[in-house]
């Protein structure tokens, strides 16, 4: 698992972050909120083209996921599918929410997955 604290510039231009969590071997890349600039939801195509550039994740393998809040109870966590068509970048988003125990059985799977 590798974690990084992603800048990145939002569709308004405005200068934002968001913290990346990627379990390469999955696919996983999990985009938190961490309230600088505009949120994931409102950023989640540039920054799942960002993740593709800075950090060379596969984007045919990306399981793209946003989450708000984690480890409250009012977290919530979502699953992004985009548009890839033309090969170049991701556009139009579409959300599922993932129930919280499905999601910590997908961590759960990913981390087993992982090379030491």
């Amino acid at each position: 698992m590798e974690q990084y604290n992603m800048k990145f510039i939002a569709p308004n231009r405005y200068p934002s972050e968001c913290q990346i969590t990627i379990y390469r071997q999955s696919g996983i890349v999990i985009a938190t909120d961490i309230d600088k600039g505009m949120s994931v939801t409102n950023a989640c195509a540039e920054i799942a083209n960002e993740v593709v550039r800075q950090y060379g994740v596969n984007p045919q393998r990306m399981i793209f996921i946003e989450q708000y809040r984690p480890g409250r109870p009012d977290q919530t966590t979502d699953l992004v599918r985009f548009d890839f068509a033309d090969g170049k970048a991701f556009r139009h988003p579409d959300w599922t929410h993932i129930p919280p125990d499905d999601f910590k059985k997908m961590i759960r799977i990913a981390e087993e997955t992982e090379e030491p």
